[in-house]
């Protein structure tokens, strides 16, 4: 996709955004946090342009690699692929509607527009609230501002066996790339969630680590 502009002028800035939430798609695809011996794939999603607008977009899907390994240490890998994928087809989405000029007004917006367009991973489903999503070893809690534009998905499990609170933000508030950020929990019991797109100083006073994006191998 070329989205230089000829004679040298500046990007405008949703095309800038619409950047940036590529470079963070790129992460979350082929980058994350996984501990020692398990493996999983990321959704990911086709895009064609027609006109300066997305004419199709088409999730691939899910892949499970079977492990023998279950309890904590493989629900959170389980959980944090839900919760990426999810920050992911929002992003993109919020992104790609800022560069058509009719950016989402509210999760529910959101959450409907990646549903019309088939991004939904398949094993989230709504609830009776407009910004909390159900999956089966957890809750995932949509946060979603327009502009600048910022995405985050706080997915808290069930029981304590489904293991901590996980918190991704798209894009890194210290980021200039539009990097995703991850932070997890300190404690399974008597989460502290933040408020929405609150500073890393303030996540990380409320008991959350910060985490790097570890590459898959």
């Amino acid at each position: 996709m070329n989205i230089s502009e000829p004679r040298g002028k500046p990007l405008p800035p949703a095309v800038v955004v619409i950047v940036l939430i590529l470079v963070s798609a790129v992460t979350l695809v082929t980058a994350g946090y996984f501990g020692p011996g398990v493996r999983a794939v990321d959704p990911r999603v086709t895009m064609e342009f027609e006109g300066g607008a997305i004419r199709k977009q088409t999730p691939a899907a899910p892949t499970a690699i079977p492990t023998a390994m279950d309890g904590e240490v493989a629900r959170t890998v389980e959980r944090l692929g839900e919760a990426t994928a999810l920050a992911f087809a929002a992003s993109l989405h919020g992104a790609a509607e800022q560069l058509r000029r009719h950016p989402p007004h509210t999760v529910r917006d959101l959450l409907a527009g990646i549903a019309a367009r088939n991004l939904m991973p398949p094993i989230i489903t709504p609830t009776q609230d407009e910004d909390v999503l159900a999956s089966p070893h957890g809750t995932l809690f949509v946060r979603y501002r327009p502009m600048p534009l910022g995405v985050e998905v706080i997915a808290i499990g069930r029981d304590p066996e489904d293991g901590p609170a996980l918190l991704v933000r798209i894009p890194d508030e210290a980021s200039e790339k539009g990097e995703a950020k991850l932070y997890i929990a300190g404690m399974l019991g008597n989460v502290q969630v933040p408020a929405p797109f609150a500073p890393a100083a303030e996540v990380i006073a409320l008991g959350w680590s910060p985490e790097i994006w570890r590459s898959l191998k």
